[in-house]
């Protein structure tokens, strides 16, 4: 279980800074971030947890090629600016979808085109979008 302290942060985040915690979060308590994010989302509702099965043995979630993207449906309140080069810039600008990353559940933003090989800026997991 999470300490409350840690809850209470969390709780103080917005939505995309929370996502990304979930997994750093996931790394100090040795647990995943979706079990982080199922004890943050229980104790926002006021229930009780049980404890992390996640072990060290875990690999975590695993990307493999070829994969359907997760879309997110509300893409404008996540940040795609993380790039202020002339290059950086001009790839932003083909940006037309928003995907969760497999790896770290951080937003990426893509263009349409199918297959995509996407690099995540936050982890560094390399991705293949097929879908």
């Amino acid at each position: 279980m999470l300490p409350p302290e840690t809850l209470t942060k969390l709780d103080a985040m917005d939505d995309y800074d929370r996502m990304l915690a979930f997994g750093r979060v996931g790394s100090d308590y040795r647990m995943s971030a979706t079990e982080v994010e199922a004890q943050y989302n229980a104790w926002k509702r006021g229930e009780t947890v049980a404890p992390s099965t996640f072990s060290r043995d875990d690999s975590g979630p695993s990307a493999p090629t070829g994969q359907s993207a997760n879309y997110i449906q509300d893409a404008s309140k996540y940040r795609a600016t993380y790039d202020p080069s002339r290059e950086g810039k001009a790839r932003q600008s083909q940006i037309e979808q928003a995907v969760m990353c497999p790896a770290c559940n951080s937003a990426l933003g893509i263009p349409s085109v199918r297959p995509i090989k996407v690099t995540c800026p936050n982890c560094m997991a390399e991705s293949t979008f097929t879908a």
